[in-house]
């Protein structure tokens, strides 16, 4: 379904610095209908690469293929058809307050150009009843909570039918509770819709709870790929730190005075930090995913 095929992806740096190279020959198969969960800390360009697979952030070099197509090669009107196909949920859920829920629903079917107004309404019910909010479609978001909000958007991305969804940090504002109930969500819109979803996380539970396969991402690198089965095998021996983290017992602090941890994040550095601003803004991406 999906293949990365030698990604990279530089961002220039300042003046006198080296460029970033926040992806670095990434290559990865994604099954059909699978989960594929992608980890790593902060810094590490699991972000940079999830943008790479809808080119909402084009590769330096390599090639990317969804569902067939190899989207690098696309460009203009093409590269935008080929997106309608591919859903996104952000992290910071990126709804328009001044628009109702179905409104916000139907926008990406706006852009999406499926003119008929029927068609979009009828679109927009079916979706929403899967998130189990078509009781909300005339409220506004001011009015929603956190987790109802994220579920909107997941409805957003469902609106246009796509064959894969991808998820950048969909839980990571949510409190444990909700988290639980959107990966919900999301494990019955894989299972009985047959969607591929990529969820890029920084939460071990989230990868336990729903993903398929793991992918460990360190300097932009995939540095470790394991079947989330393996997870609970008592033998497991991640050859990673963070796939030592992953099987591991979390976070210690040593009350003596010196906080410690199972395994201690890489040293953050400017460039983590160069990354991010190297990013567009989520809703500026949004209007490039649905437009």
């Amino acid at each position: 379904m999906i293949s990365l095929r030698h990604v990279s992806t530089t961002f220039p740096a300042a003046r006198g610095e080296d460029p970033i190279r926040a992806v670095d020959a990434v290559s990865l198969e994604i099954p059909q209908g699978s989960i594929q969960g992608i980890i790593g800390f902060s810094g590490a360009g699991k972000s940079t690469l999830l943008r790479n697979i809808n080119l909402l952030e084009r590769p330096t070099a390599g090639a990317v293929h969804v569902a067939g197509t190899e989207l690098t090669a696309l460009d203009g009107e093409a590269l935008r058809r080929a997106r309608h196909h591919i859903g996104m949920i952000f992290q910071g859920f990126n709804l328009v307050n001044n628009l109702t829920v179905a409104q916000n629903v139907e926008l990406s079917l706006k852009f999406a150009e499926v003119s008929e107004k029927a068609e979009r309404r009828r679109r927009v019910a079916e979706a929403l009843a899967i998130v189990d909010l078509a009781d909300r479609a005339e409220t506004y978001p001011a009015q929603l909570s956190g987790g109802q909000k994220q579920r909107v958007a997941i409805a957003r991305a469902l609106a246009t039918r796509p064959q894969v969804l991808l998820c950048d940090e969909p839980t990571s504002a949510l409190d444990p509770a909700t988290t639980a109930t959107v990966l919900q969500y999301l494990a019955d819109v894989n299972r009985d819709l047959g969607i591929t979803v990529v969820i890029v996380t920084h939460e071990m539970e989230v990868i336990k709870a729903l993903a398929d396969h793991v992918a460990v991402m360190e300097d932009g690198r995939v540095v470790e790929r394991f079947p989330a089965a393996e997870l609970d095998r008592e033998d497991f021996a991640p050859r990673t730190a963070i796939g030592e983290y992953l099987a591991g017992g979390g976070i210690r602090v040593d009350r003596g005075g010196r906080a410690a941890a199972d395994v201690a994040a890489p040293e953050q550095t400017d460039r983590a930090e160069q990354t991010e601003q190297a990013a567009a803004h989520d809703s500026h991406q949004l209007s490039e995913v649905v437009g």
